[in-house]
Order: structure tokens, then C-alpha cells, then sequence
């Protein structure tokens, strides 16, 4: 492979073991990306980050003095255009923070799946620049009780927006159409269980028919007419499919 089809990696990490652990793994599983740095802190890895532009930097979250977050939302302020995967052992009520936010993130332990579905995003997201909406929404959900930020993919970048705003989804062919409660509609090019996924922690979020999830908050009545639909303040209706009858209804009793 040759040096211009790398893709160029560092690692941010306080652990020499974990700085090494990934490094073998990315040789491994990743022979792609090339690890062209190490740093220990955050102001060791911005230097890191501004000398080498890598691709890519695989960053600690919790570090000493700075953290990983606030070295991220530095690299993206500067415009540049290193993705970052962060590596974490927050627990899993804090991994919705960065489902929400759409932040790519290796769970520590890292698993061997769990980095090449990284790598791969880091592949098709390579010119990818600005983060730093995504950071936003990640840090006020990390700072919430309930995390309630959602980061929704438009050109250029990201928009954040609280999930007590949206209404429902619909899928349209490959795109979904998200409808808020201000009357605004946004279309994004993503399948409808990349926010199925996204939601599957929030108890509000149910999914009445394979081309809709619903706000709970904005559902007003249930009726069983019509083979069954959901009824929304703005008097749209929701069908509910056949197979998914039972499960709407233990819900809303």
C-alpha cells in the first residue's frame, strides 16, 4: 500500500498501555491507517494535531488538565480537518451522550468490531470538517441528568436540536424527514434506523411502523380504526402496523 493511500492516525492517550493497545489493534485489524504520533495530554496533542495534520487522532476523554473534549472543540474551531474518534470508559447511560451527538466513539475495552466500524467511518467521512456542533450537543448532554440534544447530519456540519422539539420521523426512500413542533420539516440523507439507534435510550422515542418513530409527548389519542393510528397534536396521523400492534399498546396503557 503505498504512503499516499495511508490514512495518518495518532493517538491521544494518557496510558502508554492503551496508547500501545491501539496502535497493535489499528496495525491488525486497520493496516490502513497509519499511526504517525502519540501524545499524553491535550496540550501535547494539539502541538501533535497543528505539526502532523493527521486524518484522524483516537483521543482520551478523560486526561489530566484539559480534556479530550475541550482539545477536540480547539481542532475544530482551527478548522481542521482531523476526524476525531474518542476513546472512553464512561458507562453505557453516558454513551447516549455520543449516539445523540453523533460523535464517533470507542468504548474501552475497545472491541475488534467496535474499531473497524470506526475505521470504516473514518474512511467515508475523511473530508468531513467541521465538528464542532456535534461537540456542543455532546457536551450539554454530557452535563444533563437527561441527555436531550440530538445531532442531525446537513451539509457542511451538524445541527443540534432538543429532542423535545421533534415531533416524529419519516422515512422517504433512503432520506427522513423530521418534523419539529415550530413547523419545520428537515430532510437528512439517513435511513431511519440510524435515528432509530440513536433514540433507543429515550423512553420517549417509540416506533409505530417501520416508516415512523414518534414523540410520545406529542401523541394525543390512540385509536384502533383504520387498522390503528396514532393521533399527534397538529391532528397528524400515525399508522401502526400490524406487528407492532401489541407492543404500542402495552405502551400506552
Amino acid at each position: 500500500m503505498s504512503e499516499s493511500t495511508m490514512i495518518k492516525a495518532v493517538i491521544i492517550d494518557d496510558s502508554k498501555q492503551a496508547r500501545k493497545l491501539l496502535r497493535l489493534m489499528l496495525i491488525e485489524l486497520a493496516n490502513d491507517f497509519q499511526v504517525i504520533g502519540e501524545a499524553e495530554d491535550a496540550e501535547e496533542g494539539l502541538r501533535l494535531i497543528k505539526n502532523e495534520h493527521p486524518d484522524v487522532a483516537f483521543l482520551d476523554i478523560e486526561m489530566p488538565g484539559k480534556s479530550g473534549i475541550q482539545l477536540a472543540e480547539q481542532v475544530s474551531q482551527l478548522q481542521l480537518k482531523t476526524k476525531i474518534v474518542f476513546t472512553t470508559a464512561y458507562n453505557e447511560y453516558a454513551i447516549k451522550a455520543f449516539r445523540l451527538s453523533a460523535i464517533d466513539y470507542l468504548l474501552k475495552p475497545i472491541q475488534e468490531d467496535q474499531l473497524k466500524e470506526a475505521a470504516d467511518k473514518v474512511r467515508t467521512e475523511m473530508n468531513t470538517v467541521n465538528q464542532i456542533n456535534q461537540l456542543m450537543a455532546l457536551s450539554q448532554n454530557l452535563q444533563e441528568d437527561k441527555n436531550d440534544v440530538l445531532a442531525i447530519p446537513v451539509q457542511g456540519g451538524y445541527e443540534y436540536v432538543p429532542l423535545d422539539e421533534i415531533e416524529y420521523l419519516k422515512a422517504d426512500g433512503s432520506y427522513v424527514q423530521i418534523y419539529c413542533n415550530n413547523n419545520s420539516c428537515k430532510t437528512v440523507s439517513k435511513n431511519l434506523k440510524y435515528f432509530e439507534t440513536a433514540l433507543s435510550e429515550s423512553s420517549n422515542f417509540i416506533r409505530p411502523h417501520r416508516s415512523f418513530l414518534v414523540n410520545l409527548d406529542y401523541v394525543t389519542n390512540y385509536s384502533k380504526s383504520e387498522g390503528g393510528y396514532l393521533l399527534l397534536k397538529r391532528n397528524v396521523q400515525i399508522p401502526i402496523s400490524r406487528e407492532r400492534k401489541q407492543a404500542i399498546q402495552d405502551i400506552l396503557k
